[in-house]
């Protein structure tokens, strides 16, 4: 706490002594430039301090009130929602502060200069001075926005790529959980017993189901850091997936695939179809009297539906949501749309087709 609570006070005080040092930089050129258009000449500072502290004092007190105003107005008209009317008021803001503080100012220095304020004397006296004035701190005050608008741009779109990392980065962690749930040890354990049962009964069946099973380990590997796949790269997958699974589950489970080919094209994240397929196998016992269908199709090329019949659910389970939550998760970074489940008595999951009018990422 001590360490945000100094860090913060190191911030502002640096904050702090930058502007009073650009500040004072402003002033000081301001009386330079009036002093000389004037006199024709430079100023001593010695026989001309009272005017050179005035126009520091005085940049300093526009600079502390343009600062205060600019974020009190930042929070009731923020950029981001309202660029045009922030930039104009702003504008406006910001000259009316500086005109008022050096009217002011000036106005000061000619009751101690003269014993007192007579408008037309001064305006007589320095009206070629005062619009010189005016016009130079109009060109000040908008070089001033535009350069707050630019840093204030810069800072958005620097925010904007720092929340695509951690966006990135949180969905390759995703990816990296579904892939370490892909590479399970109970998984892994019931294909090296699936193929020990091969070996012997079938040598040819069992090289051919090492070569799949190494197909669909290679998959995972070449698309873990992939943001999305297509979906007919993913069906592709399923299908080489539900080779290994019907050597083991042989006539007790039946996966049928249903989709236009106007949306083979279209994004999702990898590894979806086939977690929802795993997932229906791993919450239901299946066997020759308990045979299960698992059924992907499309519903108005808006949905991709998943579907699978029930069956008794396996004692050693006890969650249902692992993987479903992780595709959640994931398809918040590609659309707006939610995924839908329906528990009945079939097990449905509605994605919603990624198109790239929809997608978060572009």
């Amino acid at each position: 706490m001590a360490k945000i609570l100094n860090g913060l006070v190191s911030d502002y005080m640096r904050k702090f002594w930058l502007g009073f040092v650009i500040s004072t930089i402003v002033g000081f050129i301001y009386f330079l430039y009036l002093f000389y258009s004037e006199e024709g000449y430079l100023p001593t500072v010695a026989k001309n301090y009272p005017y050179l502290l005035a126009s520091i004092i005085t940049a300093n007190i526009i600079a502390v009130f343009i600062y205060k105003t600019d974020v009190f107005l930042n929070r009731r008209l923020p950029w981001q929602e309202h660029l045009s009317a922030r930039l104009m008021i702003g504008l406006l803001k910001n000259l009316l502060i500086s005109i008022g503080a050096i009217f002011l100012s000036g106005s000061i220095l000619a009751v101690i200069e003269f014993d007192g304020f007579d408008f037309d004397f001064l305006w007589v006296l320095y009206s070629d001075t005062s619009i010189k004035l005016i016009i130079i701190t109009l060109i000040a005050i908008v070089v001033y926005s535009l350069i707050y608008f630019a840093l204030f741009s810069y800072n958005q779109y620097a925010v904007v790529h720092i929340n695509a990392v951690k966006n990135q980065r949180k969905q390759l962690k995703l990816q990296f959980d579904a892939l370490k749930s892909q590479l399970s040890p109970h998984y892994l354990f019931n294909s090296l017993n699936t193929i020990s049962s091969l070996v012997f009964r079938d040598p040819y069946l069992a090289e051919d189901f090492i070569r799949r099973l190494a197909a669909t380990y290679q998959y995972i590997l070449d698309n873990n850091q992939r943001q999305y796949v297509t979906l007919q790269e993913e069906i592709d997958f399923v299908k080489s997936y539900n080779y290994l699974l019907k050597v083991r589950f042989e006539n007790s489970l039946h996966l049928d695939i249903n989709l236009p080919p106007n949306i083979m094209g279209t994004k999702m994240p990898p590894l979806t179809l086939q977690m929802l397929v795993e997932n229906a196998i791993k919450h239901n016992v299946i066997t020759r009297d308990q045979p299960m269908n698992i059924y992907i199709s499309a519903i108005d090329n808006t949905d991709i539906k998943v579907t699978n019949t029930k069956t008794r659910v396996p004692a050693h389970i006890n969650s249902f949501h692992v993987g479903l939550d992780n595709i959640k998760k994931r398809y918040r970074y590609f659309t707006h749309k939610d995924i839908r489940i329906e528990d009945g008595s079939k097990f449905t999951v509605k994605l919603p087709v990624i198109k790239d009018e929809l997608s978060k990422t572009g």
